[in-house]
Order: structure tokens, then C-alpha cells, then sequence
């Protein structure tokens, strides 16, 4: 199923096809591996049978690597402890993690560099102070939850003895370089939550189509600079230098933060390149996020359909945010987020018209009963996947959703592709994985891409599951339409 146009550029659809190719890279790396995820687990288990041969998980594989005098250095990000807890412990258990790495490969000095790093932007005074009473309820509430070992080595700064600051910003990237010639970069993180298969043959709670690159070249150099350079930047030591194909987000403290909940945005490439290619656009703008909640990526959409009226669009999106869907999530943050996502697309629909096609993929077969897992009678597909594709010669492929956090204020990196064959490359990989077959000439042609998804999109919808064509029905954006809640005055970046 990998889409390969030459040894420098691989098309990955999920981990199924992008952990195999990484696990390789690194059994090929001679001299260094530099990563920054938001969330590595190094007991996540090895997929391609080269790295089987090593060991059984990402321990044993980064364990190899040191004994084989590679360098490795690893940033993960670290979450507020009483906001974020279950992801704040998650980044503990990789400090941990790495402790045994050290003592069982026992590195040289300076060889293995793992580093959990909350981002430096903390709520101002007057933010935190509005928002104690319910941050002293929540870190009550988590008091009572943990207790014991959990807290001391899990949850660690989890503390009971001072109150809890506000820290609304994280590292969101997902990218590695190895020897400073090889680049993955997308949107997939490491543990098993992330495991899927092209063929999405699992439980909806289980299902995660993801996509990532792995190329060589130039850009790979790039994304080694961003990488040395990300920690200063965002702790507003440095400011970033300029790279042309790596795009960013960015941001880092402000000057003055007393009256700010929000960081200072350094970098916002990734929203720009976006914006810059709606306008450019001549037939099609293609999309695949697991967030559509940025106004200002809405009104570029937007403005783009008037500007032209020979302009398709294709939005690929799960059917609901993946802690309404699989956790039954009523939370503020979700009801927000549920808010901005509806009235984002209700503007983009409305500007388009028949000439927007909004989907979201579920499985071919039926679902037992009618629940948030369930879209046109059929178990969901998660869609994680962050992938701009505009004609036939622009696309991005990178970590950040379209959102206001991804856009403003977590760290993202994406790959910037303008050679026509990569773009191809990545238009077949992701219409391979979609639709499972060959297409005609007409579902290809960026003129007349749109009209025929939309007409074989709506069909799917009305169809028995073994008849549909690929995974694609329409999207419900009513769907749970009771949860949505506007919280005037609050920064939509929250979402």
C-alpha cells in the first residue's frame, strides 16, 4: 500500500505503514536521531520484521541504536498537571522510561538526551485569577482521585501544599531526523492508541487514520535547525530562523503577561501558507483535519469560493471530536469546540455551495446499534490526519489542525511540498486509501474531482454498507448539535 515515487519520498497512511518505515530509519542511523512528539511511549511494540528481530517495543529499538554509539535526543511535551493530568503523567512515565534506557544501554555522556518540557507560556495573573474557582475545583478533584505512588511518580507536580498554576500551551509537533538526511514528519505521535491498519478492520474507539512523510533531502536539515533552536524560541530566548520548507507555529511568553491568557505568537507559517494557497487556488482545495474551528482559516475558505466561482473543495473530518465520540465528553471545552467547528463550516458551506463536499469515513459494515461511534448506519473512522493539498502543486502535511491552538499557539511543524510528482505522490496515497480502488479519470482531474466525490460521497450515505464505495459518507455537522456552547468573550485559540 505505500505510495514510493523515488528512495527520497514516501507517502505513510497510518501506522500500519508509517512505524515500520521510522523503525528502519533508525536501525539505518549511524551518528544521531533528533524527535519531538507529543507523546512517545517507548513501550509501544516494533511493527517491521527488521526491528522484530531487535526486540519486541521502541525500548529495545532506542537501546540498539545507543550501544550502536547513536546519538539520541528526544523532546516530548509535558502538560499542566492539573488541566491536562492523564497527558502530564504520560510525559513522567517517558522521563522514567528513559532512566531505564539509560541504565540498561548505558550511553556515553551526553549521548542520550531526553527532555519533557512544559512550554514556557503561563497564564497571566489576571487569567488565572478569574479562572481559580475552576481550577482549584478541578486540582480538588484530581487530589482526591490520585493518591500514593501514582501521584509521587506518575503525576508528579501534582501538589497539594500550593495552588496550581494555568499553563495553556504544549509542543504538538511529530517529527524525527535521522542523521540529519532523513525527515518523518505528520501528525502521528508513538503509543498503541495510535496503532491502525490501511484497512481500518478494528473498533471505532480503536480506529486512527494518521499520515506522514518520510523524505530526504534538504528539508531534513531544516528540521534538525528547528529542532536545536525550538526550546529557545519558545522560552522567548531566541527568535527562529527562517526555513523554507519546514513551517511552524510558534510562540513563546510575553513581555508582559499580567493581563494575558494567551502566549505571544512568533511564528504563524502553517496559517499563512494556508491562507496564501486558498487564494491561489484554481480548481480544487483538498483538506483532511481533525479539526475545522478557525475562523480565520473559515473566512480564507471563504473568500476564496467568491473570488472564484471554478473553485471545488473536499473536507475530509471525523464524524465527532474523538472525546464526544469515544468518551461521551459533555466537558466546557468540548461543547466550545463543537460550537466553533459548526459555525466554521456552515460558513465555508455557505460560500461554496454545491461546490464544497464535507465527509467523514466509517467502516464497511453495519453497527450493532445507533451510537456517537455510528455515522450512515456504520462504525466511524477517526480522522487524525493534517493534510493541505491545493491543484496539482501545493500541499502541507504536518501536526497542526485548523484551529485557533494549532494556528496561534502550540508548536507545529509541516512539511511545505511544491515539486509536482511529490504532490501526485500524496494526492494517490491519500485517494488510494479512501476509496480502496482505481478511479476514473474524472474523480483525478482537479477540474472535475469535486462534482464526482460529491455525487459518490452522497451515494454512500444512502447505501448498504458492502455496496459503498471506499470509506467516505457525508459528514453530519448536526450531529450532537445539543452540546454546542458559545462562551462569548473566550479566545476560540482555546480550541
Amino acid at each position: 500500500m505505500r505510495d514510493r515515487i523515488t528512495a527520497d519520498f514516501e507517502v505513510l497512511i497510518t501506522a500500519e505503514e508509517a512505524w515500520p518505515a521510522l523503525e528502519r530509519a533508525v536501525m539505518e542511523a549511524e551518528h544521531d536521531i533528533i524527535a519531538g512528539f507529543r507523546i512517545f511511549d517507548m513501550r509501544t511494540r516494533l511493527r517491521s520484521p527488521g526491528a522484530r528481530a531487535i526486540g519486541e517495543t521502541w525500548f529495545d529499538l532506542l537501546a540498539d541504536a545507543l550501544r550502536r554509539g547513536v546519538r539520541i535526543r528526544l523532546v516530548v511535551s509535558d502538560f499542566d498537571p492539573v488541566i491536562a493530568t492523564e497527558l502530564h503523567e504520560l510525559s513522567c512515565q517517558t522521563k522514567r522510561q528513559a532512566g531505564a534506557l539509560w541504565e540498561i544501554a548505558r550511553p556515553e555522556p551526553g549521548q542520550l538526551q531526553v527532555i519533557s518540557d512544559l512550554h514556557a507560556a503561563e497564564a497571566g495573573m489576571l487569567p488565572w485569577l478569574a479562572l481559580l474557582p475552576v481550577t482549584v475545583l478541578k486540582w480538588r478533584e484530581r487530589l482526591r482521585q490520585i493518591r500514593g505512588m501514582r501521584r509521587k511518580f506518575q503525576a508528579v507536580r501534582l501538589d497539594p501544599d500550593r495552588l496550581p498554576g494555568l499553563f495553556p500551551v504544549s509542543h504538538h509537533q511529530k517529527l524525527a531526523v535521522i542523521d540529519d538526511q532523513v525527515l518523518y514528519i505528520g501528525g502521528l505521535d508513538m503509543n498503541e492508541r495510535r496503532w491502525d491498519t490501511v484497512d481500518h478492520d478494528r473498533r471505532a474507539d480503536q480506529t486512527w487514520s494518521d499520515v506522514q512523510i518520510l523524505t530526504r533531502g534538504p528539508e531534513a536539515q531544516q528540521a534538525r535547525l528547528h529542532m536545536d533552536e525550538m526550546l529557545d524560541v519558545t522560552g522567548g530566548v531566541t527568535e527562529p530562523t527562517p526555513l523554507p520548507d519546514i513551517r511552524r507555529t510558534m510562540s513563546a511568553p510575553r513581555r508582559v503577561q499580567f493581563p494575558f491568557l494567551s502566549p505571544r505568537t512568533v511564528l504563524n507559517e502553517i496559517e499563512t501558507d494556508h491562507l496564501k494557497a486558498f487564494e491561489r487556488a484554481r480548481h480544487l482545495i483538498h483538506i483532511e483535519t481533525q479539526f475545522l474551528r478557525s475562523s480565520v482559516i473559515a473566512d480564507g475558505l471563504a473568500r476564496a469560493a467568491r473570488a472564484n466561482p471554478d473553485l471545488g473543495l473536499i473536507v475530509i473530518l471525523p464524524a465527532l471530536p474523538d472525546n464526544v465520540a469515544f468518551d461521551g465528553s459533555t466537558a466546557m471545552d468540548a461543547r466550545f469546540g463543537m460550537a466553533r467547528q459548526a459555525e466554521a463550516i456552515a460558513r465555508v458551506q455557505d460560500a461554496f455551495g454545491e461546490r464544497a463536499t464535507f465527509a467523514s469515513p466509517v467502516q464497511p459494515r453495519f453497527a450493532s446499534r445507533d451510537s456517537t461511534q455510528v455515522l450512515a448506519g456504520s462504525p466511524v473512522i477517526y480522522v487524525h490526519n493534517k493534510v493541505l493539498v491545493v491543484d496539482d502543486d501545493f500541499a502541507l502535511v504536518g501536526s497542526a489542525n485548523l484551529n485557533g491552538r494549532s494556528m496561534h499557539w502550540d508548536t507545529e511543524a509541516a512539511l511545505r511540498i511544491t515539486a509536482r510528482e511529490r504532490v501526485a505522490a500524496l494526492r494517490a496515497g491519500l485517494f488510494r486509501h479512501w476509496w480502496q480502488k482505481i478511479l476514473p479519470e474524472e474523480a483525478w482531474l482537479p477540474d472535475t474531482l469535486q462534482p464526482w466525490w460529491h455525487r459518490e460521497i452522497a451515494r454512500n450515505g444512502v447505501r448498504q454498507p458492502e455496496n459503498r464505495s471506499g470509506f467516505l459518507v457525508p459528514h453530519a455537522p448536526d450531529s450532537m448539535a445539543e452540546l454546542r456552547t458559545d462562551l462569548p468573550g473566550v479566545t476560540e485559540d482555546l480550541v
